[in-house]
């Protein structure tokens, strides 16, 4: 008798904990409506307009050949036709795409920052949440599920889509174009938009920065307090994280080294070749050379700077995923420090 009647007590604060949570839960998703909407409605756009796109480019090159190496000076003029073609209409659309995949996570900070945190500290009208037997912690945790959830799915998809685009046409070599002294490679289709230059809007990094920015826009939000000024902070140090990761990139992984006695190749592939320069037959590196290019030609450059040869570091296209694994880890981990620093001032504010 006396465990039932405990047991009454407990479920019904339990049951009340939930319905204040569904409760909190819909006041949100009501605050933000008009922005969700405008959200999943842009979103749905962006996805038909990614499916679009690769139907659109995978059309062109097989209507063109563009899969297959061409034979004969007039196939070959007839091909880099229509290379130049799918720049002027594709290859631009493709790439600012990608580009919008890449600063997406920052609108995500802005909006968390902004609307979602500062806004109701701005206000005041979190003081009517947490007179509701909502904790500051709990009210906290529940405004941020709506953009946390948008990243995990939105993003995710909009990754993948943006990657199953790019990859339509990626494997698309170079064309070869016969000219008088004999053939050459013109490029290949994304010639400026291969997987290390599309990085930040392919796989796994685009969603690991999303949540990333999410951490820093809560975190500016509760600093701020402030709508205007918790936005601007969230892009300056956005910012001041993103360049230096990018910067270390190439070092994340061990890189591959390629050295020879004249200038190794630098152009075409699909290998992301970041450095390059001289080494001494000690093995001491000097990266690019005060060097004019005949020196670097005829070898006089070696000689002048007593070098045995040049080296280049690179990281072939199987390093790819390796090198997001490592970043969304970064990235991730960011994400984790940024949203307990969030929590615990919360906490410490709020007593």
């Amino acid at each position: 008798m006396t465990t039932g009647l405990t047991s009454r007590p407990q479920a019904a604060a339990s049951a009340g904990r939930l319905a204040g949570l569904r409760g909190l839960a819909w006041v949100v998703w009501r605050q933000h409506r008009l922005t969700s909407w405008i959200a999943l409605a842009a979103f749905l756009a962006f996805c038909a307009e990614l499916v679009w796109l690769r139907s659109a480019m995978m059309s062109f090159v097989d209507r063109n050949g563009l899969r297959s190496e061409c034979h004969g000076q007039a196939a070959c003029e007839r091909a880099d036709a229509a290379v130049g073609s799918f720049h002027a209409e594709y290859f631009d659309l493709l790439r600012y795409n990608g580009l919008l995949l890449t600063w997406l996570p920052l609108l995500f900070g802005m909006f968390v920052a902004g609307p979602v945190v500062a806004r109701e500290l701005e206000t005041g009208a979190y003081k009517m949440a947490w007179t509701q037997s909502v904790s500051p912690a709990r009210w906290f945790a529940v405004k941020l599920a709506l953009p946390v959830a948008a990243a995990l799915a939105g993003v995710s998809v909009l990754s993948a889509l943006h990657m199953w685009a790019w990859r339509s046409v990626s494997s698309v070599g170079s064309v070869s174009s016969v000219s008088s002294g004999g053939s050459e490679g013109s490029g290949t289709l994304l010639v400026d938009w291969r997987w290390f230059d599309a990085f930040d809007a392919l796989g796994a990094v685009p969603v690991a920065n999303s949540l990333a920015a999410i951490g820093l826009g809560a975190l500016a939000g509760l600093l701020a307090k402030r709508v205007l000024p918790a936005m601007a902070c969230t892009v300056l140090a956005a910012v001041a994280l993103y360049w230096p990761l990018a910067a270390v990139r190439p070092h994340l992984i061990a890189s591959e080294t390629l050295l020879d006695r004249d200038i190794p190749a630098l152009a075409g592939g699909d290998s992301w070749r970041f450095e390059r320069g001289l080494v001494s037959a000690t093995g001491r590196r000097l990266p690019e050379p005060d060097c004019v290019l005949l020196e670097k030609l005829e070898g006089t450059c070696l000689t002048r700077h007593n070098a045995s040869g040049w080296y280049v570091d690179y990281h072939p296209a199987s390093h790819f995923w390796p090198l997001q694994g490592v970043h969304a880890g970064i990235a991730l981990a960011a994400a984790a420090v940024l949203g307990t620093g969030a929590f615990w001032w919360m906490r410490r504010v709020s007593r």
